[in-house]
């Protein structure tokens, strides 16, 4: 929870310093950056508890655990962007533009919140790895998140994290070069996130973010087929009509 809260302070950080730059007023950046990352840190407490609603109904008190942990980042990222394009559409923000100004910082944020995973032991791998492998060992980890202990892991949370560093760098980069139409670094975030969490939940062994269709498909990996077929389409008609602009051109 403290990793996971320090990834947060660190996107807010990078995002004001990245807005300030394109001359909004301070006020309203803050507080848009604020509600966002409200609402992800509760977003992603409560997508816990739906999707484990059987053990919160009859375990209603253990609640209060969830102050302790992170929760499922994917319900804090779909919590934080509704309220994100929301306030922005309140305000009249250009909302595709900060959102292409906010995922680099999002994404490096989601990396310091695997740390925090890999430091808790939750979202734990599956056994095997081969060299790569980590093994858990201490009791109140496996207390807390059910983690096996004293078995070789494959490292899912510091693969997710390397994968969000370099994410992170591309979007940088894209976004530093003024990729055009607006919204391009935002879906391009989307699709290369979705694919990456769509692969690394094959790899994971735990049970508690949800298992569908007989175990073939997590809640994780249902919400992130949705959300890369739609980037990829919002990609492709942004391409489309950036093309047919330089046709009339």
């Amino acid at each position: 929870g403290v990793l996971y809260a320090a990834g947060a302070v660190l996107a807010w950080l990078w995002i004001i310093r990245r807005s300030r730059s394109m001359d909004l007023p301070d006020d309203q950046l803050f507080n848009l950056c604020f509600y966002s990352l409200l609402a992800g840190l509760l977003g992603a407490k409560l997508f816990l508890i739906l999707v484990e609603w059987r053990y919160y109904l009859n375990n209603p008190m253990e609640i209060l655990g969830t102050l302790r942990s992170a929760g499922v980042l994917i319900g804090g990222v779909v919590a934080g962007a509704a309220v994100f394009v929301f306030y922005c559409r309140r305000k009249g923000l250009p909302t595709l533009a900060l959102a292409d100004a906010f995922v680099a910082p999002l994404a490096a944020a989601q990396a310091v919140g695997r740390l925090g995973c890999f430091s808790a032991g939750c979202c734990y791998g599956s056994p095997g790895g081969g060299p790569v492998a980590v093994t858990f060992t201490d009791p109140v980890a496996a207390a807390q998140t059910g983690v096996p202990l004293n078995i070789p892991l494959f490292p899912t949370q510091l693969t997710e994290m390397s994968a969000d560093l370099v994410l992170a760098a591309v979007l940088t980069l894209m976004w530093r070069k003024k990729v055009s139409p607006p919204g391009t670094v935002l879906w391009t975030y989307v699709l290369a996130y979705s694919f990456l969490r769509f692969i690394i939940e094959f790899l994971r062994g735990d049970a508690v973010r949800g298992l569908w269709l007989g175990g073939a498909l997590s809640t994780s990996q249902i919400l992130a087929l949705i959300a890369g077929l739609v980037a990829g389409a919002m990609l492709l008609r942004n391409r489309r009509r950036q093309a047919t602009e330089s046709d009339h051109g």
